[in-house]
């Protein structure tokens, strides 16, 4: 039985990366893996202007031109496993668009960037992976930064 796994990446590429190598270095060929870029309003706007693209394309489309969503799945790709890029809206907040994802994918686990942020930033922002740790119906893997 074939798993499916989700892995929520920026447009960073490094980062990305990092997250796509933990994912790969677990996970085996028969797994799915969906590579998610959650776009808010002015990005999806901005990516279409970019391309020319007149609401044509939809937010998959939008994802698979994204640097960090590429990078993951080339990683991903080296590796052995077959991916698929995912876009999604930003609902208030990104941890709820992935929240959705994550449920309408079925995905069995989430691995997810876990950068450096002070207590204050975290009162301040929100924590995205906090959100996902404590709303997730499923595992989720934290990849800290490198370094």
């Amino acid at each position: 039985m074939s798993e499916t796994v989700l892995v929520p990446v920026k447009n960073h590429a490094p980062w990305a990366e990092t997250v796509a190598d933990a994912a790969a270095a677990v996970e085996d060929e028969d797994t799915d893996v969906v590579v998610l870029h959650v776009f808010d309003e002015a990005e999806a706007e901005s990516t279409r202007q970019n391309l020319d693209d007149e609401d044509t394309l939809t937010l998959d489309d939008l994802a698979s031109r994204k640097r960090g969503v590429n990078a993951a799945i080339d990683v991903l790709a080296d590796e052995g496993l077959s991916s698929r890029p995912r876009g999604a809206h930003e609902d208030e907040r990104t941890a709820d668009a992935i929240l959705r994802v994550a449920e309408s994918e079925d995905a069995d686990r989430l691995y997810v960037y876990g950068r450096k942020r002070s207590p204050a930033g975290k009162a301040v922002f929100g924590s995205t992976v906090q959100r996902l740790i404590l709303n997730a119906g499923v595992p989720v893997t934290v990849v800290p930064p490198e370094g």
